[in-house]
């Protein structure tokens, strides 16, 4: 029985089936033993029920439910420990066996079904998310001809498609159901009007309203686009999606990890992830067959020899903090600089080859600057005189205390002093 109905959209599938073999097997080693052993062993309904529990958890690897289940079908609370007993072992033994059977079905009919956490498979996990991400990407734009998307409709399969605007930055995402439904019934704008100053620009007639429930009305039996038929007028007329698309789609920048996107996917229950740089233009985009651990794994494995298996990591430019004053790059080759009121900051001369890095809080306008690099050439050090600014420096390697603290308020030479 179980061989034939194994599959079937029925609840005698898998489940009835396991039970019925279960206590037949049960009651089958039960009956052995009462007639081995005549009054040392319980009945053979209870070995009945304890294969049936044993049979069921090792094809379903069901715990507490399955025993809940069978507890509640007998009545007899006495049974609870043997039972929990028997779904522990069970369900052990199988995972060091093989796979559930309800997993095998997942695997053989290819559903994108996601695991609560990511395999862990070293900083592989981390690569960024343009491995596995599909390119190049079909978009469409806010306004676009009927005769565009239903070709791009016939050609591909895909089940969503970014929305982009003129600046190619990402807009939305529009579904392919709503496309098909908006096709058949028709939601098309004819041109009106052209703009005699610019021929390009042409207005639109306003196209009929679709409210959402109707362009959900046919769940699940959508209409599919080798069911829709248009003339030669209806290629030519122009759609307007801004109304219909979903302008809070997810994106994830492209140089997020792997197991980011994956938990986006596990979290959100997503479909779609779209893939944007750092000016929020698509690049690529990701779905849920893309992301599953059994595509991961053969996109790792199998072709892991096409694949650079370390993260690359671009150098960061020097960041240069001159309006500030704190930081100077030293590619900076001006003989005088500014602050923000204008007020010209003199410069000295480079002095020789100084160890340590200093800096100022801020500039001493009109007082001598002496601007210095330090040997990782990114840093510059700054001198001012002691005599004429006192109260614009501070020590980097450590703050003067108590007695010292006074004699640097009150300095008696005018000797320059590094800050």
């Amino acid at each position: 029985m179980a061989a034939i109905t194994s599959g079937t959209f029925c609840p005698a599938g898998l489940f009835i089936p396991t039970l019925f073999a279960g206590s037949a097997f049960g009651r089958i080693i039960g009956h052995i033993l009462n007639c081995a052993f005549p009054g040392y062993v319980t009945d053979s309904g209870t070995y009945a029920l304890i294969g049936a529990a044993s049979l069921l958890g090792g094809m379903s690897r069901m715990t507490i439910a399955g025993t809940i289940i069978l507890l509640e079908a007998t009545g007899n609370p006495g049974l609870l420990l043997p039972l929990m007993l028997t779904f522990a072992a069970a369900r052990y033994s199988g995972n060091a066996i093989n796979q559930p059977m309800y997993d095998m079905h997942i695997e053989l009919r290819e559903m994108p079904f996601l695991e609560g956490s990511l395999k862990t498979l070293g900083l592989l996990n981390y690569h960024p998310v343009t491995e596995i991400m599909a390119r190049p990407v079909i978009t469409l734009n806010e306004i676009n001809r009927v005769g565009a998307i239903y070709d791009i409709l016939r050609n591909t399969k895909h089940n969503g498609f970014p929305i982009v605007g003129k600046d190619g930055h990402l807009r939305g995402l529009i579904l392919r159901k709503h496309l098909c439904s908006l096709l058949k019934l028709r939601a098309f704008s004819n041109p009106k009007s052209v703009n005699k100053d610019n021929e390009s620009m042409v207005q639109l007639t306003p196209a009929a309203a679709v409210f959402h429930d109707t362009l959900e009305r046919n769940y699940p039996r959508y209409p599919k686009i080798d069911e829709i038929e248009l003339n030669n007028d209806d290629l030519s007329c122009w759609i307007d999606v801004r109304a219909y698309m979903d302008t809070a789609v997810y994106s994830i920048n492209e140089s997020s990890s792997i197991q980011k996107s994956y938990r986006f996917f596990r979290t959100m229950g997503l479909r779609h992830l779209v893939v944007v740089d750092g000016d929020h233009k698509v690049t690529g985009i990701i779905t849920r067959h893309d992301i599953t651990e059994h595509r991961l794994e053969h996109h790792w494995f199998n072709e892991g020899d096409n694949l650079q298996k370390f993260i690359n990591v671009g150098p960061i430019e020097s960041a240069t903090l001159e309006s500030a004053g704190l930081l100077l790059s030293s590619s900076d080759s001006k003989e005088s600089l500014s602050n923000d009121n204008g007020e010209e900051l003199k410069r000295i001369p480079e002095p020789p080859s100084p160890t340590t890095a200093s800096y100022t809080n801020n500039y001493a306008i009109g007082n001598p600057v002496r601007i210095s690099s330090v040997p990782n050439n990114n840093l510059i050090g700054i001198e001012v005189n002691n005599t004429t600014a006192p109260s614009t420096t501070s020590n980097i390697s450590s703050q003067p205390r108590g007695r010292e603290a006074r004699s640097m308020r009150e300095p008696k030479s005018s000797k320059p002093i590094i800050i």
